[in-house]
């Protein structure tokens, strides 16, 4: 025929002439190529070219010509230009034919491509609701393509019979000769994109490419070597099932198995992935065998493991810190035991990240047992009134319980953030104290957490500004705080207005004393004598510090602010004659 004549003196174009042209030569069969095309297009046009005389006798002739001629650019394109002449209706019907006619290809010849173009046309008829229905049900496509995809990928395999203990390169290729894995990953992405395309959601599926990428990784690489262009091709492989999937990888056989041939980059980088997916797309965290599975998966996030670098990227472990935080949050399932469990799991695996990661992780846990609470108490009010609802084995206690050791493991990583979920606590214990049917059930709860924090400013804390800042935020909750006995809230509003007057600074000193004037006038106290003392103090300080330092004299001013605050929320104890005086002394 036409076709295999004019192929034939294409191929014989590269004998002809000095070997010292034979690029030359090349370039130029490459730019004639299409000349041979063109009699497959024709072929294709034929008005007798039906679906029969296409599979039982054009076809096999076409194909038996292409494999005969042994010539790497022949077979190539023409392999290539089958795929695009003829319709998708003749492709799914002699598929076992192209798929058989791939694996008998020179070795040389780059499979990736072509495979990967039968299967983008093949997914996009096949997922039309019209033509590709009944080809689908009538035809096992996915059976086809992994019974020969086998022999496709051991055709680039020279040296397949290698031993897995061959050292593999950062490309996937091992040292002793063993042949580049990037061409066989791309065909297994391509396949595994096709077949969650065509068959979304089946997990069978899924793990079977998965197991066959891993025996073929077995005999290739060892162990946590492979990275690279073959690796991030591992990582496309791993990936694609995460977005049909989700959390349901973690129930196949192979896909932890896979995961365990990457180096630490790659295998971070699935678990980046996984872990978006699960936050973007809002994916809950049910059971706590789920919850364990994924921090195993995800292990080289949470903690430092063997070829971990030994320096990494503040800025990256942050802002994958700050991903993983997320996690937490998650955690939904209507048994409040069953939550707490997995709180608990989580915190005990963020534990094994080291100072490094605890600062960013741990706060998300103290958050998620807290939001527990408000759930207790809607079932113990449920209960009060006569609805049978089961009664949890947790209780508020033990969710404080956890809350404490939690800021504790936090306090010598981040001694700032540490103080501040003291104070949260705090509030969150009056909270819970004031919903109680037994006034003062958790003001010991309460006082324990303000006594953490206070020890943690008085220990931890040695920045004057951030002391300064600190006592702000301290003032604030103490004085939301109601369920305090008088003593105690007394004891611990002294000793922070005593930690504000010996602030190194006097501007500090006046401003901080100032806002510890709130501490008595406020929900749980409202001694007037007190804040007159308080205001007295900052008058001496201002006095003091503007005769050194005269550019300082805007302290009269906040001064002026205060006493007016105070006399409008009618302190008897500030009268309109200390107003007057300073009003004298800001004209001055």
């Amino acid at each position: 025929s036409n076709f295999e004549e004019s192929n034939r003196l294409w191929v014989r174009m590269q004998h002809q002439g000095p070997a010292k042209d034979r690029a030359k030569r090349e370039k130029e069969r490459h730019d004639l190529r299409v000349l041979v095309g063109a009699n497959l297009v024709r072929l294709s046009q034929l008005e007798g070219m039906t679906a029969e005389y296409y599979s039982r006798t054009a076809l096999p002739k076409v194909l038996d010509h292409i494999t005969t001629v042994k010539d790497v650019m022949s077979q190539q394109y023409l392999f290539e230009s089958v795929i695009l002449v003829f319709p998708d209706e003749f492709h799914i019907l002699t598929l076992e034919q192209l798929l058989m006619a791939y694996a008998k290809a020179h070795g040389s010849v780059d499979m990736q491509p072509i495979v990967v173009a039968l299967m983008n046309r093949l997914s996009k008829f096949l997922t039309d609701p019209e033509a590709g229905a009944q080809a689908i049900a009538t035809n096992d496509v996915f059976t086809l393509f992994r019974t020969h995809l086998s022999a496709i990928i051991e055709r680039t395999l020279p040296s397949s019979g290698n031993s897995r203990s061959s050292t593999a390169n950062p490309n996937g290729a091992a040292s002793d000769g063993t042949a580049d894995l990037k061409p066989c990953l791309e065909i297994q992405a391509a396949f595994m994109n096709f077949t969650n395309t065509l068959y979304p959601g089946n997990i069978h599926y899924v793990d079977l490419i998965l197991g066959s990428m891993a025996d073929l990784l077995r005999r290739n690489c060892t162990i946590g070597s492979l990275g690279g262009e073959s690796g991030s091709k591992v990582v496309d492989l791993l990936c694609g099932p995460l977005k049909t999937l989700s959390l349901s990888v973690l129930d196949m056989e192979h896909y932890p198995t896979l995961l365990e041939f990457l180096d630490f980059g790659c295998r971070k980088q699935v678990a980046q992935a996984m872990v978006t997916i699960i936050t973007e797309d809002n994916h809950a965290l049910s059971s706590l065998d789920g919850v364990n599975s994924l921090f195993r998966f995800i292990s080289a996030l949470v903690r430092d493991e063997q070829d971990t670098p030994a320096r990494e990227d503040k800025e990256t472990v942050e802002r994958e810190q700050q991903l993983v935080a997320k996690l937490p949050h998650q955690i939904r399932n209507d048994d409040v035991d069953e939550c707490f469990q997995m709180v608990t799991a989580v915190r005990g695996f963020f534990g094994q990240g080291g100072p490094k990661r605890l600062v960013y992780t741990l706060p998300s846990v103290f958050f998620a047992a807290m939001s527990l609470l408000p759930r207790i108490r809607a079932i113990e009010a449920m209960r009060a009134e006569g609805e049978e609802v089961p009664l949890p084995t947790l209780t508020a206690k033990k969710i404080f319980q956890f809350m404490h050791k939690t800021v504790t493991a936090l306090q010598q990583t981040s001694a700032e953030v540490a103080l501040n979920l003291w104070l949260i606590a705090a509030g969150a214990a009056d909270n819970a104290d004031r919903a109680s049917s037994s006034p003062g059930a958790f003001e010991a709860i309460c006082y324990e957490f303000l006594t953490q924090a206070m020890m943690c400013f008085e220990d931890e804390i040695t920045e004057t500004s951030k002391q300064f800042t600190l006592i702000f935020t301290m003032v604030g909750t103490l004085t939301q705080i109601a369920c305090l006995e008088p003593e105690n809230y007394d004891a611990l509003s002294q000793k922070m207005t005593q930690k504000g007057a010996r602030l190194l600074k006097k501007q500090l000193q006046c401003k901080a004393v100032a806002a510890c004037s709130h501490l008595f006038w406020c929900e749980a106290k409202r001694e007037g004598k007190r804040v007159l003392e308080c205001l007295q103090k900052c008058l001496k300080i201002t006095d003091t510090h503007v005769q050194s330092d005269p550019s300082a004299a805007g302290l009269w001013v906040e001064m002026l602010d205060k006493y007016i605050y105070y006399y409008e929320v009618d302190v008897e104890e500030v009268q309109i004659g200390f107003i007057q005086s300073l009003m004298n002394l800001c004209e001055e």
